[in-house]
């Protein structure tokens, strides 16, 4: 998924050298990290072949230091600030930051708007071969 990959992007570039995690993991979580995943996808159809597709995403962020609350401040900040688009090309929408559990959980909407391709099939020539009743 192209947009899953752009933030991913993203959080490196802002972030530096933190851990991405797109899938939970179990065992071995290193900190600080971040873990990305789409919890819901909406389509909405409009006009001439139009999709608008909404994805919902959840990013939690698992603080190194022992100053939780300070260091989840400081990465919501810079997440507010520096992820109003993701990769220029996507608008964020509803971004939240709720603490809880010794984590920052960060929810936020991403819109795009779509093209359906239609497959159309070309009528065939009959390579000048007439059928029908001649007068």
């Amino acid at each position: 998924m192209e947009i899953k990959t752009l933030i991913i992007q993203q959080m490196k570039e802002v972030f530096g050298n933190v851990k991405v995690y797109d899938e939970k993991v179990k065992q071995g979580l290193q900190t600080p990290a971040f873990l990305v995943r789409m919890i819901q996808s909406e389509q909405e159809r409009k006009i001439k072949g139009q999709v608008w597709r909404t994805y919902s995403w959840n990013v939690v962020y698992f603080p190194q230091s022992t100053e939780v609350d300070a260091e989840c401040d400081d990465v919501f900040e810079m997440f507010q600030t520096e992820f109003q688009y993701i990769a220029n090309k996507y608008h964020v929408h509803r971004l939240e930051g709720t603490k809880q559990d010794d984590v920052l959980v960060i929810t936020f909407d991403v819109s795009a708007r779509l093209q359906e391709v239609m497959d159309e099939t070309k009528m065939q020539t009959l390579g000048g071969v007439w059928i029908g009743k001649a007068d």
